[in-house]
């Protein structure tokens, strides 16, 4: 995972649907001493892997690319918040 997210886990296993099928899941977690509060659990549904260990390698990159999508949002919502003070205070 990039720099930007080293204060999240992502975390991805699979389950079987059915003959080669796999539910991709994955979780994504604050990074914190003590525990780590669940932010965002996803599904991806219906793919089909070799093995089950290509199915969590794909789960977790979904859960990467997911918790890039989320980290962005915030960082627009933060930039656009600050802006929207800086032309208030001022």
């Amino acid at each position: 995972m990039n720099g930007s997210l080293d204060v999240l886990v992502v975390r991805g296993f699979a389950m079987r649907e059915g003959r080669g099928k796999w539910a991709c899941c994955y979780e994504v977690r604050l990074a914190t001493a003590r525990d780590e509060p669940l932010l965002y659990r996803g599904e991806l549904h219906g793919r089909s892997f070799a093995s089950e260990s290509a199915a969590v390698l794909a789960a977790r990159e979904a859960g990467e690319r997911e918790a890039l999508l989320r980290v962005d949002s915030i960082r627009a919502q933060m930039l656009a918040l600050h802006a929207y003070c800086s032309i208030n205070d001022g």
